[in-house]
């Protein structure tokens, strides 16, 4: 069935047509809508209210066929979601959202987040089939669009087959764009797989003052197994993460495998605190991820980080090629490739970073560096081929060169003078 709802219908109204529509989400709420079915909003008006959708699809099998909410007429319909969440689906499968925009009270007075799916079942159930397409979300307290797993059971539980395109996210509080599971660090396997996020924007989620852990990110994956992220940009975020344990970057994943991050563009990050908000991130637990051909410029923190924290997973077989980064680290100690290990898990190991152009200068609030990486924890580094420059007032490279690390083919200059580029001279 195809539902119509318009601020000029009546939610007495049957719904099946332009000529009959409902009025209201809280008629929408109340539908029992089946795989297939479809809802639109009329274009061009603003509906005041929370969109939920339960139990729509319980099993993956039919994951095939799935609710579409979306818009009618020419551009799109407005959600205002008030203080509470947008949109919300618990533990459901199939679903598509397409051409709409949500929009919530601002970070400040909003508590919940924009786009929200939700796995709370036990014993590893998953659901599939989900996608969001040409969707604008701001104003929300937490992200903007997150999938969340969080069973009962501590089980591995979540989504798959998952596509966020063509989608803007922005002046949130905890992320853009973020996903996050069951935290099982001692065994094997992940909550989600198969996640494409492409053509993305998000920017100005500024981050949540006062929360016991980082927000401000633009794009976050935790416990994936299979992710791209490409063609997307994230800028301005993080300016009021506060907290001291970590903070926020542009594009980043962590305890995650096989994720590739390319042709990304990533700026002008920040953070409140004495962490982070740099530019792509691979963190604690990353195995046999790729992260080529991006472009990170003027972020407080690193420009290409890699890291690996007490009690992640094993970080291992990843590989750093084809970026460009420009003026990073403008705030505290960052390099424009930064390393950084508690030697957890035998630290970073059997990474390769080769063919990447870092470009460095002098800051008036920070300490860059070209390169960065700590003595410990490191082991089977390979730098190879990399194009290092500063203005001779930036490190080059800030570490022992015999420390766990191979370098060769590389070419270093500290008297290399270059414009500082910014957003608007990209084209």
């Amino acid at each position: 069935m195809d539902y119509y709802v318009s601020l000029f219908g009546n939610d007495s109204n049957t719904g099946l047509s332009e000529n009959q529509p409902w009025r209201s989400i809280e008629r929408v709420n109340a539908a029992q809508l089946l795989p297939g079915d479809s809802v639109r909003f009329q274009a061009n008006q603003t509906f005041l209210g929370n969109l939920s959708l339960a139990k729509v699809n319980q099993s993956s099998d039919l994951a095939s066929c799935a609710v579409t909410i979306s818009s009618y007429g020419s551009d799109r319909a407005t959600i205002d979601a008030g203080t509470g969440t947008g949109f919300i689906a618990e533990n459901t499968g199939g679903v598509y959202l397409t051409n709409l925009n949500f929009v919530g009270a601002g970070a400040a007075k909003n508590t919940g987040s924009g786009v929200l799916f939700s796995n709370t079942l036990p014993g590893n159930v998953t659901f599939a089939n989900i996608r969001v397409h040409r969707v604008d979300v701001s104003g929300f307290k937490h992200a903007g669009i997150c999938l969340t797993a969080q069973p009962t059971d501590g089980s591995w539980s979540g989504f798959r087959d998952i596509k966020i395109t063509n989608t803007t996210s922005h002046d949130n509080g905890g992320a853009g764009i973020s996903c996050i599971g069951a935290w099982n660090p001692e065994q094997v396997g992940y909550a989600h797989a198969d996640f494409y996020i492409g053509n993305c924007s998000t920017y100005r989620n500024t981050g949540i003052p006062g929360k016991d852990s980082h927000s401000g990110n633009g794009i976050v994956l935790a416990q994936v197994d299979g992710a791209i992220i490409e063609r997307c940009r994230a800028y301005e975020n993080g300016s009021l993460n506060d907290y001291e344990g970590g903070g926020p970057v542009g594009i980043w994943v962590w305890d995650a495998n096989r994720v590739v991050i390319q042709f990304n563009e990533s700026h002008h990050n920040r953070t409140a605190s004495s962490k982070d908000g740099g530019g792509f991130d691979l963190d604690g637990g990353v195995t046999n991820s790729l992260v080529q051909y991006n472009y990170s410029h003027d972020n407080d923190g690193a420009g290409y980080l890699l890291a690996q924290f007490e009690g992640a997973r094993p970080f291992h077989g990843n590989l750093l090629r084809y970026n460009l980064s420009v003026n990073d680290g403008r705030r505290n100690r960052y390099g424009g490739i930064h390393l950084w290990s508690t030697g957890a898990n035998g630290g970073i190991t059997d990474t390769t970073i080769y063919a990447n152009t870092i470009c460095t200068t002098r800051s008036t609030d920070g300490s860059p560096a070209a390169v960065d990486y700590p003595s410990k924890g490191i082991r089977d580094i390979r730098f190879y081929n990399n194009c290092f420059q500063t203005d001779g007032a930036a490190a080059l490279v800030r570490g022992e060169m015999n420390q766990g690390a191979m370098f060769e083919g590389n070419t270093f200059s500290t008297n290399y003078k270059f414009p500082r580029l910014s957003a608007s001279t990209i084209k």
